[in-house]
């Protein structure tokens, strides 16, 4: 179901008008200013006010999914844009590597923009938490190999970080080593 298009604009319009509204709402700073300058100038050359863009019916936009992770990365997305507790998704049979999510055109730019951004960085994150894991739990030779005096990047403090708050799983060896007699 589609809202009518209020007087004087066209789908175009309508789209560009609804991008710069989102800017001004939610923006930071000057890009804030000017997307409610030049939101202000459209509006008033095409005769429309801010009602006219408000009145916009929500519908169900489809985002592609890979893990588990991004659909619980959606539901909490949707619950800061959409400012609610129970934010809903929605699945299908047809689309079972996606998500809808309920949203108004400008909501779907925020969520859009929100989901592209953090879905990358939690991959990055799951990278780093892994190698937490692994040094955590020492599982890499005990005698090292080459020399070690290389300096530590970012990723590595923070790996080192995150492996001093994680308690190692115990694992009880089934073999004997060679000498442990």
């Amino acid at each position: 179901m589609q809202a009518q298009m209020p007087r004087g604009g066209d789908a175009k319009v309508q789209a560009k008008l609804r991008k710069l509204m989102a800017l001004a709402e939610r923006g930071e700073g000057g890009e804030k200013d000017n997307a409610q300058r030049m939101l202000d100038n459209l509006l008033a050359r095409h005769g429309l006010t801010l009602d006219d863009l408000n009145e916009e019916c929500r519908e169900i936009r489809w985002f592609p999914i890979v893990t588990v992770y991004d659909r619980k990365l959606a539901a909490q997305i949707m619950s800061k844009v959409c400012d609610t507790c129970t934010p809903s998704l929605y699945t299908s049979k047809s689309r079972p590597k996606k998500v809808g999510v309920e949203v108004t055109p400008a909501e779907a730019i925020e969520f859009e923009l929100h989901f592209d951004t953090l879905r990358n960085a939690l991959a990055a994150h799951f990278d780093e938490a892994f190698s937490a894991f692994i040094q955590a739990n020492r599982l890499f030779p005990a005698s090292p190999s080459g020399s070690r005096d290389m300096e530590l990047s970012e990723s590595d403090m923070r790996v080192v970080a995150m492996a001093s708050a994680i308690k190692p799983t115990s694992v009880r060896p089934r073999l004997e080593r060679k000498g442990n007699i």
